[in-house]
């Protein structure tokens, strides 16, 4: 068994794989992980254009969309299945009422999955708003969420990823303002190793109007084969962990609230803020964060109004939630 190995090492060296090869070789799956389909191998190593230096105009825009083809899913026992990209520089103005605070430009990013290079509206997911999208720095002003790309996921049916033939992935905006690098949040990207044949897996799109291409003929329009854009689709197994929230507390400084708490559980991947009114239907008032330590500063401005309880969400990487227990938020003026 060893020797075959070997053997087999020995001649994927002297016979490099096919990019169709490659793929097939990229993918393996994990009974307690998730199995993650996308132009590398390593979903960590799309590295350029989202974090810094020159964006190339890989921009997630309104009249700019960006495609790839990407295999059958692999054979194995999965319970859910997502969408996503890693977005980055998302971008900030001049806040109407406080010109020397800058504010995200607002939009919405929107992906969809489909057999063929042809979209429609069943098949189209919401990903994120920019928002939440890290924040490019400006050299001039202070602006509060900055940070590096970050990949975010949209839950489809797991019917809507095929196992039998390809799978076309799209991601654009809906939102009329992103028509340029300067406005709109940058799409990451992997290098591509040239030196292993391939077959085109990835297009740009500049003609659509905030919607996908509904037809095929027309979609795949700029061939793009020495980079990756950053899509993928992650396949989570039939197992489910547990996420725990606890020793949350919320606390008045000034004119706004701290909520503080612990997270714990496997693979943790994002944490965030709840507030409600009557402890039943509840809002997303936070950023997200990916890292400990928990502590969340709201402006009381920005949260839905009567907003009463406040509640500690974390998330895994397979989609598994939790949350704490809902505390009162302080009373009194501010």
């Amino acid at each position: 068994m060893i020797m075959l190995s070997v053997i087999f090492a020995l001649s994927l060296l002297l016979s490099p794989p096919s990019r169709a090869q490659a793929d097939l070789l990229s993918i393996s799956t994990n009974p307690f992980l998730p199995t993650y389909l996308a132009l590398a191998a390593n979903i960590n190593d799309f590295t350029r254009f989202a974090d810094g230096g020159s964006d190339a105009s890989w921009y997630v825009g309104y009249n700019n969309a960006w495609i790839i083809r990407l295999p059958a899913a692999p054979a194995g026992e999965f319970s859910r299945a997502f969408i996503g990209a890693k977005l980055g520089r998302a971008k900030t103005r001049p806040s109407e009422n406080r010109p020397w605070v800058r504010e995200v430009i607002s939009g919405k990013v929107y992906m969809a999955v489909s057999p063929t290079p042809a979209f429609n509206a069943k098949q189209t997911f919401f990903l994120t708003d920019a928002s939440d999208i890290p924040a490019e720095p400006d050299p001039s002003a202070s602006v509060e969420g900055i940070g590096a790309s970050e990949w975010f996921w949209a839950e489809v049916p797991l019917d809507r990823v095929s196992f039998t033939g390809p799978n076309y992935l799209i991601v654009w905006s809906a939102a009329e303002y992103f028509q340029s690098a300067s406005s709109s949040p940058i799409l990451a990207a992997a290098s591509v190793d040239t030196s292993i044949p391939q077959e085109t897996s990835a297009w740009n799109n500049r003609s659509i109007s905030g919607v996908p291409p509904r037809k095929g003929a027309n979609a795949l329009q700029t061939a793009i084969n020495n980079i990756s854009p950053a899509m993928a689709v992650k396949l989570v197994p039939a197992v489910t962990s547990e996420v725990t929230v606890t020793d949350i507390t919320a606390r008045r400084l000034a004119a706004k609230y701290i909520v503080q708490f612990s997270a714990g559980g496997e693979n943790l991947a994002e944490a965030w803020v709840e507030t409600s009114q009557d402890q039943l239907d509840w809002t997303r008032s936070s950023r997200f964060l990916r890292k400990p330590p928990y502590v969340f500063t709201l402006n009381p401005a920005k949260l839905p109004p009567a907003a009463g309880y406040v509640r500690g969400v974390a998330r895994d990487i397979c989609g598994n939630t939790g949350h704490s227990i809902p505390v009162p938020l302080p009373y009194g003026p501010l």
